[in-house]
């Protein structure tokens, strides 16, 4: 993160594949004690802080808060959406500087950044550890760069011993995956919708 700061390229969205994974990058990047936000900023982002959280003790007592103070956040789904939604804000409006999130905010979540950092090319699944598809790839890799902002998004991946750059790159240039649909119509679907329609 600090080197992507150094080079301009935050916002960003470090992709991690487990919540706890999240945590302790969040508490890694903290720990290193490097400052993200100019004093304009902090004074912006102490504001909308404590228009966001007034009133609200679970918001105003959250173990995250000071984190956001230094531009760094976590998102997943363990977080109330009170707070996702406060995470999301700040980090649309460039107050957090790095969110560390796991791969459920690549899909319908707004939250533009100039760069993605993806952790890992293999994730621990229902069926043991494998590789990312083609489509996972380039639903996180898709959410650099930040629409009519920037002419180029940058992805950025953690080098590993199981995941060669040949492979990264492969995966970068593979076609996606074939949509396969999951929508299966039953007897009370049809007879609700002959109902209502």
């Amino acid at each position: 993160i600090e080197e992507l700061h150094k080079r301009g390229l935050l916002s960003a969205i470090y992709f991690v594949f487990s919540r706890r994974g999240c945590e302790l990058a969040l508490k890694e990047c903290q720990e290193l004690g490097f400052g993200l936000l100019t004093m304009e900023e902090k004074k912006t982002l102490s504001k909308l802080i404590q228009e966001r959280t007034y009133g609200n003790e679970y918001l105003f007592k959250h173990k995250h808060l000071g984190f956001l103070y230094q531009g760094l956040a976590v998102h997943h789904a363990g977080l109330l959406p009170q707070w996702k939604s406060i995470v999301e804000e700040l980090f649309s409006k460039g107050l957090i500087k790095a969110v560390f999130a796991t791969e459920t905010l690549a899909a319908g979540i707004n939250m533009p950044a100039k760069t993605t950092i993806i952790s890992n090319l293999g994730k621990r699944g229902d069926t043991g550890h494998k590789n990312l598809s083609s489509n996972q790839f380039l639903q996180m890799s898709g959410r650099a760069g930040r629409r009519g902002m920037d002419k180029v998004g940058n992805v950025v991946i953690k080098e590993t011993i199981d995941h060669s750059p040949a492979f990264a790159a492969k995966l970068a240039t593979s076609e996606p995956d074939p949509l396969v649909s999951q929508f299966t119509p039953n007897y009370s679907m049809v007879l609700n919708l002959l109902q209502n329609h």
